[in-house]
């Protein structure tokens, strides 16, 4: 049983039932969820201005804040207790970091299914699929 179940989340569509997928685990489970997002911005935006990236990050972070709280509001309706970390660093490495700091059973997160020509012209790599290679515990995918 899943008893500790981490959703990465960035506010897209995927992770949105990234999140509901988590919460039916964690009902049948009677576990507990983690929401965690990061607002380190991609490696290509480093031809933007450190001051412009900061800004950029801090704006993330106020956001995040807002919409984890009411995520978190919604998750402890349904009975299920829930708690949500911001990070600082890559997305990929900081699920997989905190996924292992802190002994998650599961990890639950969305696909973006960018192609490859996107991710070689936009400098972008696939979150996911580093989770999925880097990850000690179980993975679920929403890809639709």
């Amino acid at each position: 049983m899943y008893k500790k179940i981490l959703v990465a989340f960035d506010n897209a569509e995927k992770s949105k039932i990234a999140v509901t997928t988590a919460m039916e685990i964690a009902k049948e489970s009677k576990g507990e969820i983690c929401l965690l997002t990061s607002v380190k911005m991609p490696s290509f935006i480093s031809a933007a201005s450190p001051s412009m990236i900061k800004s950029l990050e801090d704006d993330s972070r106020k956001l995040f804040t807002t919409v984890l709280k009411e995520y978190e509001d919604m998750i402890k309706k349904e009975g299920i207790a829930v708690s949500s970390v911001i990070l600082d660093e890559s997305p990929g490495k900081a699920i997989v970091r905190y996924a292992e700091k802190e002994k998650f059973d599961l990890i639950v997160m969305g696909s973006g299914n960018r192609g490859s020509v996107e991710k070689v012209l936009a400098g972008l790599g696939s979150v996911s699929n580093y989770v999925l290679q880097h990850a000690r515990c179980p993975v679920l995918i929403i890809k639709n």
